[in-house]
């Protein structure tokens, strides 16, 4: 299932909006790699390179404004994290496309779309309501 990032709401902070475009943009990239048979890894490293960043990225701005559910979210972050690389490294192995690609067709897509109407949503409002008493 391709992602379409204009499917998904806005969140209030823009860098969340910007890295989870490039994510929706990289991931259906990775797709058309393993569906075309072609070279898919480097597609692969590619985003998992991009969420462990943007997860960072998003893990410094809450702890940075002390945001109480960090452990939680950083936990789920953490999770997604584990998966993929298990998926990575089971494909270049064994060479098997059908978990890797059921993963980012199917569990990849639910996951983003649950995450960002829930942990993100929060992330991002807690977030501008912070800077914007900072400022």
């Amino acid at each position: 299932m391709t992602i379409v990032f204009r499917d998904h709401p806005l969140l209030a902070q823009d860098f969340m909006n910007e890295e989870h475009e490039a994510f929706a943009d990289m991931l259906n990239e990775a797709e058309q790699a393993l569906l075309m048979g072609g070279q898919a890894m480097p597609y692969l490293q590619r985003l998992y390179e991009h969420c462990v960043s943007h997860f960072a990225h998003e893990e410094e701005e809450m702890q940075r404004y002390h945001f109480a559910p960090y452990p939680v979210h950083k936990q789920e972050h953490d999770r997604v994290l584990d998966m993929f690389r298990r998926h990575l490294v089971d494909f270049e192995s064994s060479g098997n496309v059908a978990p890797v690609l059921e993963f980012l067709l199917e569990t990849i897509p639910d996951w983003f779309g649950q995450h960002l109407k829930t942990m993100d949503r929060v992330t991002a409002q807690f977030l501008f309501q912070q800077k914007g008493a900072a400022a």
